[in-house]
């Protein structure tokens, strides 16, 4: 049996994966057998999310009638006070969904899908469900048991901390922390932001999560998670999962690009970058069907420098979200650098010779040659940016994002941020 539940908390705290882990081991007590747990991240640009749109699926190796359990654990622990929160959980009686639920789990993470869509899919094949307030939670639950992890998934390890701690500051050592990243990095990765002296993988708001080490070796997760130093945990929960997977994203030409949703594109640079007050930075690229305004905002920190080194003519793939007629930069790949020309002295005994006056000519001042040119020469200018593909800081990526370190070996150059 698969449970998908969703929307169970909100801005003020909780946490839908907090609730799936207290659920687990409800279940484990009462059916006396292993519970599993995924965690499926969805479309990261929904309007009605709270931090990482999160949903969950629990598996059960037997049928059971734990529909009771299920909802006496949202009735005690979802936000169902606040106006945001709009429980659902689905329950599927057997280990694999249809292709339909699949296909609709599929669209869940690059989406925005009705709740009409999910109710219609719920009728059709005579699902139990439940459903608080407007039900919106649904949506993300059916995608839940719909979504197919394969080869790419990767997992995230998950220590909650004990109730009375909630709101208050977490203490975790950040030295540890950084033995830790150095010791498992690359199989886990997005830890610590080293560039920006910053501790990644533990959350700032009042929700029950202490940290979460993210990778795609469980042992080396593992292995991560022995070498922390922080203040008791009650639970310790591992999740198979769809993060840094870049399930998120769809190829697309820039006509076709639909607000809230997240693509990649090819394109060619066809204007100087250029930053504004706060620090972000934008550039115009075109491909044979459209324009598009580009944005790496100040958050993506060191990012922005290499945005800023594009010139005109040079040819790109981005990856980002489509969101008021921009694209907000997650990833760019630089295929090919254009040539890029800047004036420049005449060059006599290899140096440049000197300007005799406004259109007068040049001296070499070594041989005394003049040259009665009227204007300077044009020498090609060095490029400071290298072709390969770059990304945000990790203390800006998005969980679906797959970090460059994923893409190694895959016939290019990377440069992971770290």
């Amino acid at each position: 049996m698969l449970i998908g539940i969703d929307d169970t908390d909100s801005k003020r705290g909780m946490c839908t994966t907090y609730l799936g882990t207290v659920l687990k081991k409800a279940l484990e007590r009462e059916l006396n057998e292993p519970v599993g747990l995924r965690l499926v991240r969805l479309n990261p640009t929904i309007r009605f999310k709270t931090r990482g749109n999160a949903s969950i699926c629990v598996s059960l190796k037997h049928s059971y009638d734990v529909l009771d359990i299920v909802r006496k654990h949202i009735e005690r622990m979802a936000h169902l006070d606040d106006e945001s929160t709009h429980p659902g959980a689905v329950f599927f009686d057997a280990e694999i969904t249809p292709p339909d639920i699949q296909s609709f789990a599929h669209d869940a993470m690059h989406a925005e899908l009705s709740i009409g869509e999910a109710t219609a899919l719920i009728e059709k094949y005579g699902l139990d469900f439940l459903s608080f307030k407007s039900g919106r939670g649904l949506i993300g639950a059916l995608a839940a048991i719909g979504t197919t992890l394969g080869e790419e998934s990767t997992y995230e390890l998950v220590a909650y901390r004990f109730a009375e701690n909630f709101g208050k500051k977490r203490y975790i050592n950040a030295d540890s922390v950084r033995r830790a990243d150095l010791a498992t990095y690359p199989y886990t990765w997005d830890t610590v932001d080293y560039q920006n002296k910053a501790i990644v993988f533990a959350p700032h708001s009042s929700d029950p999560i202490l940290y979460g080490i993210r990778g795609e070796d469980p042992h080396q997760i593992l292995s991560a998670q022995r070498k922390i130093i922080s203040e008791p945990f009650e639970y310790l929960t591992l999740y198979r999962t769809n993060q840094g997977t870049d399930a998120h994203v769809r190829r697309a030409q820039i006509r076709d690009l639909e607000e809230g949703r997240s693509y990649i594109v090819t394109a060619t640079v066809i204007s100087e970058p250029y930053t504004i007050a706060g620090g972000h930075t934008f550039v115009r690229v075109k491909d044979d069907s459209g324009a598009l305004l580009c944005a790496a905002f100040e958050p993506t920190k060191q990012f922005r420098a290499t945005v800023r080194k594009l010139r005109f003519g040079d040819e790109l793939i981005v990856q980002g979200s489509y969101i008021e007629s921009c694209l907000h930069l997650e990833k760019l790949q630089v295929v090919e650098l254009s040539d890029q020309y800047k004036s420049a002295n005449l060059i006599c005994c290899n140096k440049s010779m000197k300007s005799l006056g406004r259109e007068q000519g040049f001296r070499c001042a070594k041989c005394k040659t003049v040259d009665r040119a009227r204007h300077r020469g044009q020498v090609s200018e060095k490029r400071t940016v290298t072709i390969g593909a770059y990304e945000v800081t990790p203390s800006a990526r998005r969980h679906l994002a797959a970090p460059l370190i994923r893409r190694r070996n895959r016939g290019y150059t990377v440069f992971p941020s770290r």
